[in-house]
């Protein structure tokens, strides 16, 4: 069984800090909703690393929830195809 843990609440948020943590069990996972878990990823180190490379501080941005939903949304269906196909051709 392999298992990720994850705050229930947020810690991006100013001055708290996560108070209960949730146990995820990786094995219960379809395989759509871990490229979906890997696109959200992806679509938050693509923001940090443009933070970085202009010197902005991730705190301050404001971030667009829809257009992340958005990447996420396309990101995850090549993510699948790409895991589906290499799944099935070994």
């Amino acid at each position: 069984m392999t298992a990720v843990t994850f705050p229930l609440d947020s810690t991006c948020m100013k001055n708290k800090q996560p108070e209960k943590v949730s146990e995820v069990d990786l094995d219960k996972m379809s395989l759509y909703e871990l490229c979906r878990w890997s696109a959200l990823e992806e679509a938050v180190n693509i923001i940090g690393d443009k933070c970085e490379e202009r010197k902005i501080d991730f705190d301050k941005i404001q971030l667009n929830p829809l257009d992340i939903m958005t990447y996420v949304d396309g990101q995850t269906d090549k993510i699948y195809e790409k895991v589906n196909t290499t799944v099935e051709t070994t």
